[in-house]
């Protein structure tokens, strides 16, 4: 038998014995993983031969010696030394000559089937300098014993009739798929084909399948047992949101618009899979009524999981909280960013258990930052490309999306089209400010809808500020008249562009003001748990039956998803996007007629390494010049 792994297990009185698990055994585990990842997609057979084939390289008694030295012998091996990897996709490869090219689709089934091989230690390029094959340069590489690996697999493993077959069902799937993906392809003839970065993606989706896959059974070989999926109950979670919003009071025209906004997206949930926008006010309670939309489309299309994504770990630590409160279930939550701290005196099995579904997001509920979310689209490292199978079937919720970089736009768009198109994912743009989709270079699909569109009288519950253009300050300037706005409001919020402007005006409001009025500072500087307690402490100053006269200059960590309440803003001259998100602070559950939002071009302002924000705020410079110039 030539061993995949070996595992060493020391019983109570010490005594050492060794289990063996086959390459045929690991092999076969891991195609059956692989398969089911992608069954939902219609990929079921090309991703059972890639992992089939994954360790075909482990054949040899080359490799069987090194495990044996590593485990057993307790010997210093270099780790990777025997190379495995490249004998699975000689033997794929080899199909090439038989076919001799005749055969567009199988020629590319076998690539694509090469590459998942090749890929699961490790990404490589398929074309390396001068245009040559980094697949022959990896083959021809020495140390890769591959005739005796294949012999041996076709005698323990697989029969070659059976990869022969195997493989004519995965070149089935691959014609469904290219006819997908030619129908998604939108580009002119003058214009580079978006058809070879789709190809790209089905590169990824198939070695994430492999990779996942062969990790998973590796952990349950070496931990002695299998894992165990979470139960999907959508039902019982749909309950449990709809016990919990009961409660809601509705004693304002906003609560009711709030109300009407999220039965809307429980009615917009019986819509077919697709990309729709959630285009709301701030204010307008996008995180509840997203997951009810999520639960709701779940349960009706049988969704493996849902995903929030958001762009700010102050967004993440206000609306994890809302959704547990709401789900009432933690087991079928997983947070995956850099604020989950474990703590220390939690069980040994449960902080493997959580290790396991961050590297696998195999969690019916993943929360997440679009940083992760990205990385796993497109960064090159394994541990990212295993989680982008898991994406495949489920909601994908965005929270602010305008948060996502300009220069990301193409590859974001390209990336949904494929993941809506291909993998049966639903996914939601939440905004008040959508970005313009439409003006990449490469577009969204064409039939980008709106989950609700509210009628003039709801909109007008919203209307709770007026944008006051208070043209250029100097620093100073800008400090009198905000101390000007503190004697006349019970609260004030100045938000702006950078960290130092605002500890700026933070130090020179707070000589003036300090010693009568509580003043608060924020910025992405803080570390997390200080932010969560200065957010804490202003609503709760600002919700009392008579709230306090506070004062806040943050930067615009404070501008997305912080669900707070100023009587009055004022905002540095930004992106009009960013403006709108501010005034989301103020006024925000109606609690007078109307407030202000102060629009401030502050002199001598140095943004010219913060290029987006330099360039937003020169649009929105242009924009109210013309607004003025009209009105005069």
């Amino acid at each position: 038998m030539y061993p995949a792994h070996i595992r060493k297990e020391i019983s109570c009185d010490g005594k050492v014995t060794y289990s063996f698990q086959s390459v045929a055994e690991h092999c076969r585990n891991t195609a059956k993983y692989a398969s089911e990842a992608l069954k939902a997609v219609g990929l079921e057979k090309t991703a059972y031969l890639a992992g089939l084939l994954h360790d075909c390289g482990k054949h040899t008694f080359g490799f069987k010696q090194y495990l044996e030295d590593a485990v057993i012998n307790e010997k210093e091996v270099k780790r990777g030394s025997v190379n495995h990897t490249f004998a699975g996709v000689k033997l794929i490869l080899a199909k090439h000559a038989k076919y001799g090219g005749t055969n567009d689709l199988q020629d590319l089934t076998i690539e694509l089937i090469a590459y998942a091989i090749g890929a699961h230690h490790g990404l490589f390029d398929c074309i390396k300098d001068k245009d040559e094959s980094a697949f022959a340069y990896r083959l021809e590489k020495e140390n890769i014993d591959s005739e005796e690996a294949i012999e041996n697999f076709y005698n323990e493993c697989a029969s070659e009739d059976e990869i022969e077959k195997l493989l004519l069902e995965a070149t089935a799937e691959i014609k469904n798929l290219a006819d997908i993906i030619v129908s998604i392809d939108r580009t002119e003839h003058d214009e580079e084909h978006e058809i070879p970065f789709y190809y790209s993606l089905v590169c990824r989706l198939l070695t994430s399948a492999v990779i996942d896959a062969d990790r998973k059974d590796t952990m349950e070989f070496e931990k002695n047992e299998v894992t165990k999926q979470v139960s999907l109950d959508w039902s019982k979670a749909l309950e449990n949101f709809n016990s919990y919003i009961e409660n809601f009071k509705t004693e304002r025209d906003i609560d009711l618009a709030r109300k009407e906004i999220s039965a809307a997206c429980a009615v917009a949930a019986q819509k077919p899979e697709g990309v729709y926008r959630l285009n709301v006010p701030t204010g307008g309670g996008k995180t509840l009524s997203s997951l009810r939309y999520a639960l709701e489309h779940a349960k009706k299309y049988h969704k493996k999981r849902l995903f929030f994504v958001m762009p700010l770990l102050s967004i993440i630590e206000q609306n994890a909280q809302e959704i547990r409160k709401a789900v009432q279930d933690d087991s079928i939550i997983l947070e995956h960013h850099s604020n989950v701290i474990d703590d220390e005196n939690s069980d040994v099995e449960e902080l493997n258990k959580r290790e396991l579904l961050i590297q696998s997001w195999d969690n019916p509920i993943v929360i997440t930052t679009l940083v992760q979310l990205l990385n796993t689209m497109f960064l090159g490292k394994t541990s990212s490309v295993r989680r982008f199978a898991a994406l495949c079937n489920s909601v994908i919720v965005f929270d602010e999306v305008q948060s996502l970089p300009n220069t990301m736009l193409t590859l974001f768009n390209l990336t949904i089209n494929f993941l809506v198109k291909k993998c049966h994912a639903t996914v939601i743009l939440c905004s008040a400010t959508q970005p313009s989709f439409e003006n990449a270079e490469h577009k969204l699909l064409s039939e980008v809808s709106d989950l609700t569109t509210l009628p003039s009288e709801t909109l007008k519950v919203f209307e709770r500020v007026e944008l006051v253009d208070k043209d250029s300050m100097g620093m100073e300037e800008l400090s009198d008249f905000a101390l000007g706005i503190i004697r006349s409001k019970k609260s004030l919020l100045v938000v702006c562009n950078t960290k130092r402007e605002a500890k700026e005006l933070f130090d020179s409001l707070q000589a003036e003001v300090s010693s009568v009025i509580p003043m608060y500072h924020l910025s992405a500087s803080m570390c997390t748990k200080h932010r969560k307690m200065i957010v804490e402490s202003m609503k709760s100053d600002l919700s009392l039956p008579d709230p306090k006269q506070i004062v806040c200059v943050a930067t615009q960590v404070i501008e997305a998803g912080v669900d707070i309440s100023f009587n009055c803003v004022i905002r540095l001259q930004a992106g009009m996007d960013s403006i709108v998100q501010a005034a989301g602070r103020c006024n925000r559950n109606g609690e007078n007629k109307l407030e202000s939002v102060y629009i401030v071009n502050l002199l001598g302002e140095k943004l010219h390494r913060l290029k987006e924000i330099e360039t937003a705020k020169s649009a929105t410079e242009s924009l109210l010049l013309a607004a003025k110039t009209e009105k005069q």
